[in-house]
């Protein structure tokens, strides 16, 4: 068999190389016989290459292969792309290991890490990533990052749990600049922070229960109901009532209502009393400006329509006198008036109303064509005829019980006249006695 060189050699594939490759060296130690190397200890030092040369690289492919810059690295190069591993040392127990993109002409390079079928990418242990480089980014474009400076200080770690999700497959983050619907939520905010804004305009919620303690109680949002007003113009809009601000209030019950000059601690205030209500009752206020009548104020009451006037006395409530107006023509108003002032003025004496089945007293009276009956239901009576009368005449009684004498006859015995009596013709015995005084 000729001789060939070793280039000429066929070359034995790596499945047929069962044993270990050798190679004869020269020692330079004397007391060291020549011996036989193992190849991966001949060639445990390499060059360290560069990112374009790597210090071991592939036969078919010289700029993929492994090199290093510095001690402790070690760089990854496959084409123009690579991976160069460092280590920092952040303190003797704790240290941070960098895997860095590098390309020999990109200035912006991505690390995509793409497991194969359903795999994932997992991480044990903690996984910290800066809140100034972790983006979410959404296929269409969008993206989100998020801002974690301003839940707290130091190096506590604040948790953030996820609800409950009952229905659905899913939930959306509440952003505080969003218009967004919240549904299912009890909403526990301290009074000082739960602010309503409205512009430069704000509104602030708060508890001011000074004797409560340890409670809580409901309010209850009202049914709108029918729209009865044009200030609020849909039935979906209402508004809340304060202690400060001048508003109408429509369709509302009031208990144990009060009625105060002012908010001032102390003010004196007037309650409506409603215990003697048995039904539903109105109360109907007159077009015009009024005072209410109470039943032990002095008040003075003026154009006032009273139906069936009860005058009752003070001391004793079952003494009362009714007015009625019954006899009254229909379609008329009559005035009844007191006397003139100077005829009222009696001193300390009391003036009384004159009743026809009252015994009574009258005093300086005046009376025009008075008619004098014996009963109340006589047909006849007498009447008292002034019409002859020129002047002022004054009549005078006997202190004697008497019978009136009238111009036509009556029969009565034994009167007797203190002066003479004269007349133009006298008759009967009169006239016998005027013939016998002649004589004399």
């Amino acid at each position: 068999m000729g001789t060939r060189k070793i280039s000429q050699l066929d070359t034995i594939s790596d499945a047929n190389i069962s044993g270990e490759g050798i190679l004869p060296v020269v020692v330079s130690d004397p007391l060291i016989p020549n011996r036989k190397v193992k190849i991966n200890q001949l060639f445990k030092g390499l060059s360290q290459g560069t990112k374009a040369l790597p210090g071991l690289c592939f036969d078919l492919d010289r700029n993929t292969g492994l090199y290093q810059t510095a001690y402790d690295e070690l760089g990854l190069s496959f084409g123009t792309s690579g991976f160069y591993f460092t280590t920092i040392s952040n303190s003797d127990t704790y240290k941070s290991l960098y895997l860095t993109a590098v390309h020999e002409t990109a200035a912006n390079v991505d690390v995509v890490l793409a497991p194969k079928g359903t795999g994932a990418v997992k991480v044990t242990g903690n996984f910290v990533v800066s809140d100034q480089t972790f983006i979410l980014e959404d296929a269409q474009g969008p993206k989100v990052r998020f801002e974690v400076s301003n839940v707290g200080t130091g190096n506590s770690t604040r948790i953030f749990t996820f609800p409950a999700i009952t229905s659905g497959s899913g939930t959306t983050i509440v952003g505080d600049n969003t218009t967004q619907t919240l549904t299912n939520k009890t909403l526990l905010i301290d009074e000082d922070s739960f602010v309503i804004t409205d512009g430069d305009e704000e509104a602030i919620f708060q508890i001011n229960w000074p004797l409560t303690q340890d409670t809580r109680r409901s309010y209850f949002l009202p049914d709108a109901g029918t729209v009865t007003t044009t200030a609020e113009p849909t039935a979906t809009t209402s508004t809340l009532l304060d202690t400060k601000a001048e508003q109408t209030v429509l369709n509302k019950s009031f208990v144990d209502v009060k009625f105060l000059a002012d908010a001032e601690v102390g003010t004196a205030f007037a309650t409506v009393n409603t215990d003697a209500l048995t039904a539903n009752r109105t109360i109907s206020v007159p077009d015009t400006n009024v005072i209410l009548v109470g039943t032990d104020s002095i008040q003075v009451l003026e154009n006032k329509t009273i139906e069936g006037l009860i005058l009752q006395d003070s001391n004793d409530t079952t003494k009362k006198i009714t007015f009625s107006v019954t006899n009254q023509n229909s379609s008329s108003n009559q005035t009844f008036e007191v006397p003139p002032t100077n005829d009222l003025n009696n001193g300390s004496d009391n003036n009384v109303f004159v009743t026809i089945k009252a015994a009574q007293i009258l005093s300086n009276k005046t009376l025009v064509s008075p008619v004098v009956k014996q009963t109340e239901s006589a047909t006849s009576g007498i009447t008292l005829n002034t019409d002859n009368i020129t002047a002022n005449r004054t009549i005078r009684f006997p202190d004697a019980d008497a019978t009136l004498l009238s111009t036509t006859n009556v029969d009565v015995d034994d009167i007797t006249f203190s002066s003479g009596i004269g007349g133009a013709t006298l008759v009967g015995r009169t006239r016998q006695q005027q013939f016998f005084y002649a004589g004399f």
